[in-house]
């Protein structure tokens, strides 16, 4: 059961920015998926299928190691290279997953 929680200081508003998804599981399925994210981190990591350029949902890892890793790669090339940088802001990216249903 997905509870949808009003965020500290955005009450009375309906957009759907304003709201928090609380997932409700029961104790019983708490540690079964803990156990099966271990099982599978263990797995991909232990093969090598994680790519180190990979950041987001990994642990020991922050948006401060992609900026680094970037500022170093630049630096490295910047021998006279023409370097261009694209980024992606994805705020907005789970929103179908608070618009679903609730009940």
């Amino acid at each position: 059961m997905i509870l949808p929680i009003i965020k500290p200081g955005k009450e009375g508003s309906e957009e759907v920015f304003k709201f928090r998804p609380i997932n409700l599981l029961n104790t019983g399925g708490k540690v079964l998926e803990k156990l099966m994210i271990n099982r599978i981190n263990y797995h991909v990591y232990s093969r090598g299928y994680m790519n180190e350029n990979q950041y987001g949902f990994r642990s020991q890892k922050c948006t401060i190691d992609a900026a680094t890793a970037i500022k170093e790669f630049v630096q490295l090339q910047i021998c006279g290279e023409v370097i261009a940088l694209v980024s992606l802001d994805v705020q907005g990216a789970y929103l179908s997953m608070v618009v679903g249903d609730f009940e």
